[in-house]
C-alpha cells in the first residue's frame, strides 16, 4: 500500500532532499507564517510514516482533536485519489492510519518538555502506545535549553519529533533558535503556491529549494513527481470516452473544445429555444424525451434552497441536465459551492442529481480556485482525473480564467498532451 500511495509521490522527493528524513532522537521544524500550511505539511509527514506501519503521536496546541482528524481525512483522501487507490485497498489504508495514530490536544495553555514527557507516559501506560514519530504542532520554544530537553526526550524514547513553528515578520521567515534543530523546512509563499525550502538537514545548513510546493487550495504537496501516470492505473483511452454536455457558452463549450482536441466523442443535448455554442455534435431532445427528466420545480427549489418559477425555459434546462448526468459515470461541474453545500445557478441541479445517484462528482469552485469532491457527506479538496469512459462536463456560463485552466488541466492529467 505504501508503494502505491507514496513511493512515486512528492514525499519520495521530500525524503531524498532530507537524506532519509528524521532519525530517532532528531528534531525537525516546519516553519512559516500564519496560514502558510505548516499543519498540512506535518500531516503529510505523519501519513508517510503511518502508511509504512509506524506509529505517530500527534499533539496539537492549536486545534481540537476532531479538527485534526478531519485534516488527516481530507489530505488522505487527496493522496488516495491522486494514487488511484480505491475500494477495499483505500478502506484498509484508512483503517491503518486510524489504528496507528493517536491525537492529543492541549489547547489554551502553555506546553513544554515536561508536558511532552507526561503525554508520552500517558500514551504508554493508558493506551499502550509507543510512537515512532511525534508531531508537535504549535510550540513556541524560547531557549536552546528547552529544545535540548525535547531532544533528550526524543533520544530516550527513540522517536523522531517534527514541530510546527510560526515565524514572525522580524524573523524574515527564518527559524527560531535555528542552530538547535537537526532539520528545518521553511514554507515560503510564492505567486500561486507555497515553496518548500530545506534550510538545514541533519545539522548542516543547506538553504536549498526542494522542488516541491504546497498547494494552498488542496493542501496537497506537489512537485516534479506529483502526477506520475506510472504510479496509478491509466485513464481510459481518449478515443473510448464520451463527453455528455449541453454545448452552451462558457463551461460546456470549453469542455467540448477540449474533448475535440483530444479526440473524444462528444454529445451535446439541446432543445427548441436553447442557445448552443457547439452545434456539430448536438442531440435535439423531443418533448417526449425531455419529459423523461421532468421534475417538480417546487422540489428543485426545496433541494437547492432557492426559488424557481414555472417558466418553460428553466424546466427544459433542468430536464436536459437529467439527460447529461443520467448517462455519465463521472460528473465535472464548474461553478461555486454555497455555504449550504449546493452549487449556484441552474447547473446546481446537475450536482444534486449526481449526489442523489451516487455518481463520482467533482466541482471546480471558481471563487476558491480549486477542485472539490463529494465524499458522500461533505466536500473535500482534491485533484481529479477522468476515470470513466462516460462522463459529464457542465457548469457556469460565466467561466473565468481559473475555470478554463482547470478544464484544460483535467484533460491533460487524464490523457497527456494532445496529438
Amino acid at each position: 500500500m505504501y508503494a502505491q500511495m507514496y513511493e512515486r509521490s512528492p514525499m519520495r522527493v521530500f525524503e531524498a532532499s532530507t537524506h532519509g528524513g528524521l532519525a530517532p532522537g532528531e528534531l525537525g521544524a516546519v516553519v512559516g507564517r500564519a496560514g502558510t500550511g505548516k499543519s498540512a505539511l506535518l500531516v503529510h509527514l505523519a501519513l508517510d510514516r503511518l502508511l509504512r506501519d509506524q506509529k505517530v503521536l500527534h499533539i496539537s496546541l492549536r486545534d481540537s482533536a476532531e479538527h485534526v482528524r478531519r485534516f488527516y481525512l481530507e489530505i488522505f483522501e487527496g493522496v488516495a485519489r491522486a494514487a488511484r487507490v480505491t475500494g477495499s485497498d483505500r478502506a484498509d489504508a484508512q483503517l491503518q492510519v486510524e489504528q496507528l495514530r493517536q491525537i492529543l490536544c492541549y489547547l489554551n495553555r502553555d506546553f513544554g518538555p515536561a508536558d511532552l514527557q507526561k503525554a508520552l507516559t500517558f500514551a504508554e501506560e493508558v493506551m499502550h502506545f509507543a510512537p515512532t514519530v511525534v508531531v508537535l504542532d504549535g510550540i513556541d520554544p524560547q531557549t536552546s535549553d528547552e529544545l535540548a530537553a525535547y531532544a533528550d526526550i526524543a533520544a530516550t524514547g527513540q522517536f523522531a519529533l517534527w514541530a510546527g513553528l510560526r515565524s514572525h515578520r522580524d524573523d524574515q521567515g527564518g527559524t527560531p533558535l535555528a542552530a538547535a534543530w537537526s532539520t528545518t523546512i521553511v514554507l515560503e509563499p510564492s505567486d500561486a503556491a507555497i515553496e518548500l525550502k530545506a534550510e538545514r538537514v541533519h545539522g548542516k545548513d543547506v538553504g536549498d529549494l526542494m522542488g516541491l510546493q504546497l498547494d494552498p487550495v488542496t493542501l496537497l504537496v506537489t512537485g516534479e513527481d506529483s502526477w506520475d501516470p506510472m504510479s496509478a492505473p491509466p485513464s481510459p483511452r481518449a478515443e473510448d470516452c464520451t463527453l455528455y454536455s449541453g454545448g452552451a457558452p462558457g463551461s460546456e463549450a470549453t469542455f467540448g473544445e477540449h474533448a475535440e482536441k483530444w479526440g473524444l466523442t462528444e454529445l451535446n443535448f439541446t432543445f427548441d429555444g436553447h442557445r448552443q455554442s457547439r452545434t456539430a455534435h448536438s442531440k435535439l431532445l423531443s418533448g417526449r424525451e425531455l419529459s423523461a427528466g421532468d421534475v417538480s420545480l417546487v422540489y428543485v427549489s426545496k433541494r437547492l434552497h432557492r426559488t424557481y418559477s414555472e417558466g418553460s425555459m428553466i424546466r427544459k434546462v433542468l430536464q436536459s441536465l437529467w439527460h447529461q448526468v443520467s448517462r455519465a459515470q463521472q460528473v465535472f461541474v464548474i461553478g461555486q459551492i454555497n455555504e449550504d453545500g449546493t452549487v449556484t445557478g441552474g447547473t446546481g441541479w446537475s450536482v444534486e442529481l449526481a449526489r442523489m445517484w451516487h455518481k463520482n462528482l467533482w466541482v471546480f469552485d471558481q471563487a476558491q480556485n480549486g477542485w472539490f469532491h463529494w465524499s458522500g457527506e461533505r466536500w473535500v479538496t482534491g485533484v481529479p482525473v477522468i476515470e470513466s469512459p462516460h462522463f459529464c462536463g457542465t457548469g457556469s456560463r460565466q467561466l473565468n480564467e481559473h475555470g478554463a485552466r482547470a478544464i484544460g488541466a483535467l484533460f491533460e492529467r487524464s490523457f497527456g498532451i494532445p496529438r
